[in-house]
């Protein structure tokens, strides 16, 4: 998978419903990087790409639900 543009980065959290600021907090990377990445400043990283993907398919509520049973199973395996 080769690196998307920016406008192309904008269309996918566009169709998913997400705002820049959104991604960022999901994302764990700042505003202004997201940013970044949307005006072709800065390479939009694959696993942005991806998420932003994963997006158009689950909800953000999905994904956190989903994720906080990864970490609750890890932690009662440890």
């Amino acid at each position: 998978m080769e690196a998307i543009s920016g406008s192309a980065f904008t269309a996918l959290l566009r169709q998913a419903d997400v705002s820049q600021a959104g991604f960022a907090r999901l994302s764990g990377v700042s505003p202004r990087q997201v940013n970044k990445w949307c005006r072709d400043r800065a390479a939009v990283p694959r696993w942005a790409t991806m998420l932003a993907i994963a997006l158009q398919e689950l909800s953000v509520e999905t994904l956190t639900i989903l994720y906080d049973e990864l970490t609750t199973a890890r932690s009662k395996a440890s």
